[in-house]
């Protein structure tokens, strides 16, 4: 058996706790989702996402994610940090 590994590039936005202020603006591919019903605002304070495998769904203090084939993903903060690292300046222009 072989072993891989994955890199995804993917934006992220971290939904804030109850009663927080997010440090961001949520981006507009986030907005666009809960206008038209993709994503929904559950009783956790996060979302809520129907899916072909079935309901998906976040609390406040997650981290909701767009990866580059434009699905959404929900991470919890410490499994974002350990999955995923910041694009660097090179990087940025090199795209």
């Amino acid at each position: 058996m072989k072993l891989f590994t994955r890199r995804s590039l993917a934006e992220a936005f971290h939904l804030p706790l109850w009663g927080q202020v997010a440090t961001e603006l949520p981006p507009h591919w986030l907005v666009s989702r809960l206008q038209t019903g993709e994503l929904e605002i559950n009783r956790l304070g996060g979302l809520t996402m129907q899916t072909p495998f079935g309901v998906m769904q976040c609390a406040a203090g997650d981290i909701v994610l767009l990866f580059a084939d434009n699905s959404i993903g929900f991470e919890k903060p410490d499994t974002f940090e350990k999955n995923f690292e910041p694009v660097t300046p090179e990087l940025l222009r090199a795209a």
